[in-house]
């Protein structure tokens, strides 16, 4: 056997074993071959990118309600409420403080 066949043996192994580990990754994750937990107490109700590394998450602890900014390496609780509660009210009250500094702006 000439040495140029066995590189060419290698380098084809080579290629066949670092393809068949992209295909095995690409179909786990495309078919959620993980277990996602069942009948935790736990659960992601909604979540929004803001950004590249930014996004809000609203989480369902028990029978409450927890809005998580997520930004980068770090988690902020940004309010909290019963499961029975109006969340856009949250929001609107959270949101109404901005929309008066931005009235109060525009009348200087």
């Amino acid at each position: 056997m000439a040495p140029m066949d066995n590189i060419w043996q290698v380098a084809l192994a080579l290629v066949g074993t670092v393809g068949l580990v992209l295909l095995l990754g690409y179909l786990a994750k495309r078919f959620q071959l993980t277990k996602p937990s069942q009948g935790g107490l736990l659960k992601i109700v909604d979540s929004t990118y803001l950004g590249p590394k930014e996004k809000l998450v609203l989480v369902q602890v028990a029978d409450q309600q927890v809005l998580i900014g997520v930004a980068g390496q770090s988690m902020t609780r940004l309010a909290q409420l019963q499961h029975n509660g109006n969340f856009e009210a949250v929001l609107n009250r959270a949101a109404a403080p901005a929309a008066e500094t931005e009235a109060e702006a525009s009348h200087v």
